[in-house]
């Protein structure tokens, strides 16, 4: 079995190269979606280990007392799952980006459909900008709510890694979301599965 450490520091620079290219495209995409400038921050791509889980809990309590989690898997050439996180003061933002009614914002229901319109656009670009560098095919599953503005007291380090997964064998791509005018910021983990590395790594291989 390949584990995450068998990457090179080239080759992780090279992954996150192409990764952030492959972001670029997905802003442009979004930005024409949702019409207004979305910025997706250069990725950070970085082997988890126990302590990592415990900062990433930490960064998002600083940015929003109660948050909402979105997870969303995929198959393919590639697999694993994204973790989307979004703070519970952006609902009137995404009410403006995705067409619904102002009083929607309050909705909890309608709250929870936008939480998973967005997830599902963020992650059908990203992932997909993300395959297309590397010439892989992926499929999305339907995106599902994991938590629903819950206090960050709340929150445990769990809901990062994936079923009967080893956090020590999980690469973590960290990507920042963000539309400026609206103040409405977001962070999207994308973790892949270890069984799925070598064929990353040969996929990498022939591009650089």
């Amino acid at each position: 079995m390949t584990t995450p450490q068998t990457f090179t520091p080239y080759e992780i620079d090279a992954l996150k190269e192409l990764t952030n290219i492959g972001m670029g495209k997905s802003g442009a995409m979004l930005s024409e979606i949702f019409e207004h400038r979305v910025t997706l921050s250069v990725p950070d791509i970085s082997v988890v280990d126990g302590d990592k889980l415990s900062r990433l809990s930490e960064k998002f309590a600083e940015h929003s007392q109660v948050v909402n989690i979105i997870h969303q898997s995929f198959i393919g050439d590639i697999e694993g799952r994204s973790t989307f996180i979004i703070g519970e003061h952006n609902f009137d933002g995404l009410v403006e980006i995705l067409g619904y009614d102002k009083s929607d914002a309050l909705d909890e229901k309608r709250q929870c459909e936008m939480l998973l319109d967005l997830s599902n656009a963020v992650n059908s670009t990203c992932l997909s900008g993300l395959a297309e560098q590397l010439g892989l095919d992926i499929e999305l599953a339907h995106p599902l709510i994991a938590s629903f503005n819950k206090p960050n007291s709340e929150l445990k380090d769990f809901i990062f890694i994936q079923k009967n997964q080893d956090v020590y064998d999980t690469l973590l791509f960290e990507i920042k979301f963000f539309i400026q005018d609206l103040d409405l910021y977001c962070d999207n983990v994308i973790s892949l599965k270890t069984d799925c590395l070598q064929h990353l790594k040969n996929a990498l291989g022939q591009v650089i």
